[in-house]
Parts: structure tokens; C-alpha cells; sequence
């Protein structure tokens, strides 16, 4: 019998995905609880890959999806496939580092609906397991997510896990509508969490410090992504009712002062620091256009 669900979502990512499948089940700690789900937003790579999986995994199940209707589109096909009760969504850039499925349906037994690990992005640098809600955002927490983070401090009625890796009892996401179809990519996080909390008030979201690597941190800055990343957060505070002004008025400030961090510790020439001034500057012109 399946108790664990995981999907992963493709899209050209032949680079990422056998290292991840490698880690998965290196890792896999429920033997053949586990169905993997590799569903591909029509890469064109696709049958090189299907070709290759088949033969290194050839108990992953991997389907094409018809058309590239985003991450939250694609990961809805492989959930709807899962016959497991418990689905985990899982980047095809996350490398395990030693088992967490068990300890993850261990965790999501009685009143917990959702859990997430730790986000590493290298093996002594944290990544972000967590962030603050777009409702409960304000001036002073944008200075104190480093503190909490570096403590493991989750507070799960005003921050959202990571949705690069997550779990989540399947029922409960069904529930809720599983991801909102009109998000392409970005902002899903915060959606599906505000949603579990409307929908299932007496419910807990835990985090768990079982660490996780996701090889995001040396991303070159986009300006077509960042845009994009910006146009999925206002969506959703749309739709939440929430002030997209104040968001971005929060966003411009935790902006800044991450600039300014990298200047007082040296690492103003960093790749990171490059990325902050365009950013700055599209939530700048952003911000005066409402």
C-alpha cells in the first residue's frame, strides 16, 4: 500500500533531475510506500529523459503533461494521479540529505495537515524554509526572519513553508482546490497556506529540522522572472484581499536592507548584491504605478 506521494514537476531540467531521483531514493526510508511521480511541462528534452528514467528508475511513473500550464498546473496532474493519502511536492533542484519521509507522515498523523523540512542551499548555508505571510508582513520582521530562521522559529498562523519541498495530507488539499491554476509560477506558498488556515482553522503546519539542500542560491538575476515572481504576489493579495501597496512597500524596504547587509560585510561586488538594484528599482516603479 502507497502512503507517500511524490511529485516532481519537470521543465528542461535533464540537469537536475537524475542527481534528484539519485537522492530520493537513496534516502527513502518507507521502501515501497513511496510512488514517485515525474510529471513534464513539455520539455524538449522530454524523451531523452522519460527514456533515461525508465531505465535507472523504472518503478517512477513519468507522464507529459498536454501543454505548460505552469507549476501549479503541472503539479496538480501528478497529484491527481497519486494513490497515495500523503502527497510531498518536491523542485527537481532538491537534493535529500538523509531521510525525512517518515519522520514527514510520522509528523502528519492526527491534527497536522502539513509539514516541510529544513532549506539548505549549501550544506552550511541556510536557505528559506519558511517566510511571512503577505498578511502578518510588517517592517519589523523583515530584520528579525534572519533571527528566526537561524533558531528554527516557525510560527505556523503567520509564516508559509517553502513550496520547493513540502507534504500535505491530500484530502485536505483536494479540499482547498489543491494550487490555484492561475498562479504560472510564484506566490503558491502563501496561497495554499492561507487557504489551509480558512479552510482548516484547528489544523497545524509544522516545520521540521531535517535538513534539505535546493540549489537556488546562485541563480542569476532575471528581470522576466522577478516580474513574473511580483505579478504571482499581487494575484495573490488580490485575491486575499490583502494591501498589494503595503507588500510592496515591505518588499522595496527587505530590499534594501539585504543590499545593505552585503555592503557592511564586505560582499558588495557579490553576485547577490547585483541582483538587489534592478529589483529595487522594478518594485520602485511598481509601487508608483498604483
Amino acid at each position: 500500500m502507497k502512503q507517500l506521494a511524490l511529485i516532481i514537476l519537470t521543465y528542461n531540467s535533464e540537469k537536475d533531475i537524475y542527481d534528484c531521483l539519485n537522492s530520493v531514493y537513496a534516502n527513502n526510508d518507507i521502501g515501497d510506500g513511496l510512488e514517485v511521480i515525474v510529471v513534464d511541462n513539455q520539455s524538449e528534452d522530454f524523451a531523452t529523459m522519460q527514456q533515461t528514467i525508465a531505465q535507472r528508475y523504472p518503478k517512477v511513473i513519468i507522464t507529459q503533461n498536454t501543454h505548460n500550464g505552469g507549476y501549479g498546473q503541472g503539479n496538480n496532474v501528478g497529484i491527481r494521479m497519486a494513490q497515495a493519502p500523503v502527497v510531498a511536492i518536491m523542485n527537481p533542484d532538491i537534493r535529500l540529505m538523509q531521510p525525512i519521509f517518515a519522520a514527514a507522515l510520522q509528523t502528519l498523523q492526527k491534527d497536522t495537515i502539513m509539514c516541510g523540512g529544513k532549506q539548505m542551499h549549501t550544506p552550511t548555508q541556510l536557505g528559506w524554509s519558511y517566510a511571512f505571510d503577505y498578511n502578518a508582513m510588517s517592517y519589523l520582521q523583515v530584520p528579525l526572519r534572519n533571527i528566526y530562521k537561524r533558531f528554527d522559529y516557525y510560527d505556523y498562523r503567520r509564516m508559509h513553508l517553502s513550496g520547493a519541498f513540502f507534504f500535505i495530507k491530500k484530502v485536505c488539499f483536494e479540499e482547498i482546490g489543491m494550487f490555484d491554476e492561475q498562479i504560472f509560477m510564484y506566490g503558491e506558498e502563501c496561497d495554499i497556506h492561507l487557504r489551509l488556515r480558512k479552510a482548516f482553522p484547528k489544523k497545524k503546519i509544522q516545520f521540521l529540522s531535517i535538513p534539505y539542500l535546493h540549489l537556488s542560491a546562485e541563480r542569476p538575476f532575471e528581470e522576466k522572472r522577478y516580474r513574473q515572481l511580483l505579478d504571482a504576489d499581487l494575484y495573490v493579495c488580490r485575491k486575499h484581499g490583502l494591501s498589494v501597496a503595503h507588500y510592496l512597500r515591505i518588499r522595496l524596504f527587505a530590499l534594501r536592507l539585504c543590499l545593505l547587509r552585503c555592503k557592511l560585510q564586505g560582499r558588495g561586488n557579490s553576485i547577490e548584491a547585483q541582483t538587489y538594484p534592478p529589483m529595487i528599482q522594478i518594485t520602485k516603479e511598481l509601487l508608483h504605478t498604483l
